[in-house]
């Protein structure tokens, strides 16, 4: 339960508000008491301003010693519980109320420096009574000289008392206060994340066999939604690969399987039938057809795996593309001449092409669309190459007069191991990959290849490369 997200959610909520209320008890308690005391200072300031307005009242101009028990009589009319000590200006106390006479308000030397600038002083005593007093010394001056100094305390037990019941009441209840946020957060980290636990459950219900199901999606828009959005198409993806690993899989031992079985056949026919070398020999070079066969699918197998994981490496030079299709010209005469095909080459360029990528690669795409193109193409036809430039990049055409792909079959042939029916014929060889090996090459330079085909017509298959080659950070050298 500790390492669930509901406790760390519920943990960090009551901690967050526990610092809250902490920091909000301890600023409430101060201010309190700041309060309290303005309050209290505010009453010894009224006290004294109204002593000293007696003071002028009731004496002559002249200096005089006032009437302490006129000065009693007045505080006892205003119902003042202050403390009250009236002082000459040489410091000596002249009258005092009743509820000093067990203790006298000091007098310190800050004080006595503000009463020369005519200046109120407040300070709060703490050892006189069973509370600290808080007191405030207040000057009378006449002709700019201090005539008398009446200091007026008040004990702040009420105060203390008031600011100690509020902090007595906040630790006695902020226990149950934090209990209560405590289960209340439980419960709101449980409604929060209870839409999570049914995506949890339903995501544990789906497997290999069953990547076509979907999570339902809230129209709520929030994260969750997002997230379940995501996760669709996580399993689309997922669907894709695992359905096109079945059918890689497949194709793949059916393609091994019908080597393997003639090589077995053909074995074993000559264990048992084969009278003289001429025979073992025949079996043996049909036995090294099909091994070369199987070598061929090995190879182009492995350069789809390296294309599909990003694996596969570019060694990126600048090379002449015009002398590229020059050779592959010659090449393709070379091919055509036991089928009495013609290859043509159209350089609609006016000066020499050079582009960067890999010169090995695209070498073998374009031989492979060349020999494509001669291999579908019946006797007497003819296929033409040619080369040109749009906006940056190289467009190779390669078009031949051969037998055509059916519209149905086009957006598959890119396919690995796809054949169009017509040409399941073992005679005309080939491993399948061809083309799917042409279009990972074009896409790891960051081309494409187009086809344009038309039933006994013949084919068109462009690829389209940028002169400037793939990004650097796709240029990596083995």
């Amino acid at each position: 339960m500790f390492r669930t997200i509901r406790f760390r959610l519920t943990l960090w909520y009551v901690l967050t508000l526990a610092v809250i209320l902490t920091a909000s008890s301890i600023f409430w308690i101060s201010n309190l008491s700041r309060t309290l005391l303005q309050h209290v200072d505010e009453r010894l300031l009224l006290v004294a301003d109204n002593i000293s307005t007696y003071h002028f009242t009731q004496h002559a101009p002249q200096p005089a010693q006032p009437s302490c028990e006129g000065l009693q009589s007045f505080i006892g009319r205003h119902s003042w519980h202050s403390y009250v000590q009236v002082l000459n200006a040489e410091g000596t106390i002249t009258c005092t109320t009743p509820n000093l006479d067990r203790f006298r308000l000091p007098l310190n030397k800050e004080a006595l420096l503000h009463a020369a600038r005519g200046e109120p002083y407040f300070e709060s005593i703490d050892s006189l009574d069973t509370h600290a007093v808080r007191v405030l010394t207040f000057p009378i001056l006449e002709q700019g000289k201090i005539f008398e100094l009446i200091q007026v305390g008040e004990d702040l037990g009420a105060a203390d008392d008031t600011v100690r019941h509020f902090r007595t009441t906040l630790l006695t209840f902020s226990p149950l206060l934090f209990l209560g946020l405590a289960m209340g957060g439980w419960f709101l980290a449980g409604r929060t994340l209870a839409p999570v636990l049914r995506l949890t459950q339903m995501m544990q219900k789906i497997t290999v066999e069953n990547l076509g199901e979907r999570l339902p999606v809230s129209r709520t828009g929030d994260e969750l939604a997002h997230l379940t959005e995501n996760f669709n198409v996580m399993l689309g993806r997922l669907s894709d690969s695992v359905e096109r690993i079945r059918q890689f899989s497949g194709d793949a031992s059916h393609e091994l399987r019908t080597p393997l079985a003639i090589l077995k056949g053909e074995t074993e026919v000559a264990l048992r039938w084969a009278k003289d070398p001429e025979e073992l020999r025949s079996t043996l070079a049909s036995n090294l057809e099909e091994i070369d066969r199987m070598g061929r699918i090995i190879d182009d197998l492995l350069s789809l795996a390296k294309s599909d994981s990003g694996e596969m490496k570019l060694t990126i030079t600048e090379f002449s593309l015009s002398d590229m299709l020059q050779d592959l010209y010659l090449s393709g005469r070379t091919l055509g001449e036991t089928k009495d095909i013609q290859v043509h080459l159209h350089l609609q360029v006016e000066q020499e092409i050079t582009i960067r990528g890999d010169q090995l690669l695209i070498h073998r795409m374009l031989l492979n669309l060349l020999s494509n193109g001669i291999k579908y193409t019946l006797s007497g036809g003819h296929v033409d190459i040619s080369l040109r430039l749009d906006n940056g990049h190289a467009v190779i055409a390669f078009r031949d007069s051969g037998i055509g792909i059916d519209p149905r079959h086009l957006p598959h042939i890119f396919e690995r191991f796809y054949r169009v029916d017509e040409s399941r014929n073992r005679a005309i060889g080939g491993t399948g990959l061809g083309l799917a090996i042409v279009k990972a090459i074009a896409e790891a330079h960051r081309g494409r290849i187009d086809v344009v085909s038309t039933r006994e017509v013949g084919s068109t298959f462009t690829v389209t490369l940028p002169l400037a080659g793939p990004p650097p950070a796709k240029s990596s050298r083995d």
